[in-house]
């Protein structure tokens, strides 16, 4: 069963210590009540429940129109699930006039317990009314929402998370059930297919390294002229483009995903895995083997532009386990170091395991689809997406193909600026990066690089 509802505390209330006696207390009156109820605080610090109920009560017993020793009375009775006698303290002391937003929230959980979840949700919006900053409100919030089955009210108030409390967001996330089915499929089919790009072929990145630190060791893969190169677009010589990612996406249950973590390695500054696929909330290992750290950001891409998210340092030959969690609608997101931006990973985000990515011929395949009409969609980061409609017969293998367009490229123009920088004398001198090419360097991406030109010349 679920764990619904975060601990509320009794501290919260420490803020109205002092109380409002009725006037014709007299003065030792006031003295012993505000003792017994300085005391029940105390005793709230240290859950220390009937203890501190006792004392309320004495507060109470000495001033019965002591609304706050009321709340804090319904508060402690809560936490030890009296509900019906903490329901008796609160309403007293909405009767006598006291309103709070962490009293609504405290009462919204009480109703909860009691399985009242229309009354609680009641509370905890009134509570968010009175205190918007209240994000502890907005987790249980979304929590009834799910209780109550209401899974689109349940996703927005994570996106009301996300920003404020990403660690909230994550957890209320976890708890929503997810809406792909795993099934057993009989008699699955399978596709087939390739993708290709016509016409010219996008020139690669240019990143100065001069603009980068550690530039001893990340200048180890370079073009002899103090840059990096950064490949967006792998094309075979029979025009097949690695690196798409092709997925079903409006296909409601099937095989299960694969339960293997993925790992994103960075070697010498570089990952081989430029474009990766994955579920929202997926924990990926990042497992850095340079000798150096590298600041490693996630960005997620919506209709308004990228948002930067989750940025924490990777040590040196240490690995991290970070999780992709974007908010509702994001449909894909970029994993690059901040200190060396040529290393990066490009990713989408997958609703089911129904998909697949380009080897270096551009070939894909997926098996063991359930039967069905399905749209499939070619993603590649820097080119309009495809899509397709495609019929699954059972135990049999449909082919596709797809097309990009070389014109149709939607980023900036790369070209070869290295040209104006002045280079550091103590580089040149101590490495020999800028004056021309290393003979000890591994320099196998540079070769690919020169190969190709050479054939397009």
């Amino acid at each position: 069963m679920i764990n619904f509802f975060i601990k509320s505390s009794l501290a919260w209330f420490i803020l109205f210590s002092t109380l409002p006696f009725n006037a014709v207390a007299s003065e030792e009156t006031k003295l012993k009540s505000q003792r017994y109820y300085d005391d029940g605080l105390l005793l709230s610090r240290a859950e220390h429940w009937k203890q501190a109920s006792d004392e309320f009560r004495m507060a109470i017993q000495f001033d019965p129109r002591n609304k706050v020793a009321y709340a804090n009375l319904g508060v402690a009775l809560s936490q030890l699930e009296k509900h019906k006698e903490a329901f008796l303290a609160f309403d007293k002391a909405i009767m006598l006039g006291y309103d709070h937003s962490l009293f609504r929230y405290n009462r919204g959980l009480s109703f909860a317990k009691l399985n009242l979840i229309k009354e609680a949700v009641q509370e905890l919006k009134l509570s968010l009314k009175m205190d918007p900053r209240n994000v502890k409100a907005d987790y249980n919030l979304g929590l009834l929402y799910i209780r109550q089955n209401k899974i689109d009210k349940a996703e927005n108030q994570v996106n009301q998370l996300y920003s404020r409390n990403n660690d909230l967001a994550k957890k209320l996330f976890d708890f929503i059930p997810p809406k792909y089915k795993v099934m057993s499929v009989n008699n699955g089919g399978s596709i087939k297919g390739r993708v290709s790009l016509s016409g010219k072929i996008p020139s690669p990145r240019f990143f100065p390294l001069i603009a980068s630190p550690n530039i001893e060791y990340c200048t180890r893969i370079s073009d002899g002229k103090g840059n990096r190169i950064l490949f967006d677009f792998t094309v075979s010589e029979s025009r097949g483009l690695k690196d798409t990612v092709v997925k079903l996406v409006n296909i409601q249950k099937g095989k299960p995903f694969l339960n293997k973590i993925q790992k994103i390695v960075m070697n010498r500054c570089h990952t081989p895995k430029y474009v990766i696929s994955s579920r929202n909330g997926e924990t990926l290992l990042l497992e850095n083997t340079d000798p150096i750290r590298h600041e490693v950001v996630a960005y997620e891409f919506n209709a308004r532009g990228a948002d930067q998210r989750s940025h924490r340092p990777v040590d040196a030959n240490t690995s991290q386990a970070r999780d992709i969690f974007v908010k509702k609608n994001t449909k894909n997101f970029l994993i690059k170091c901040n200190l060396h931006p040529f290393l990066q990973s490009n990713g989408i985000i997958v609703e089911n395991p129904y998909y697949a990515i380009t080897d270096k011929d551009g070939n894909f395949s997926i098996k063991n689809i359930p039967p069905g009409t399905y749209k499939i969609i070619a993603w590649h980061p820097f080119i309009p997406n495809q899509i397709e409609t495609i019929i699954i017969k059972p135990g049999k293998q449909s082919n596709l193909t797809f097309e990009f367009k070389g014109e149709s490229v939607q980023r900036t123009v790369y070209n070869n600026n290295s040209k104006g920088y002045r280079f550091a004398p103590v580089y040149d001198s101590k490495e020999n990066f800028y004056g021309g090419s290393r003979a000890d360097d591994p320099i196998e991406i540079l070769q690919v690089y020169k190969e190709r030109r050479q054939v397009k010349d």
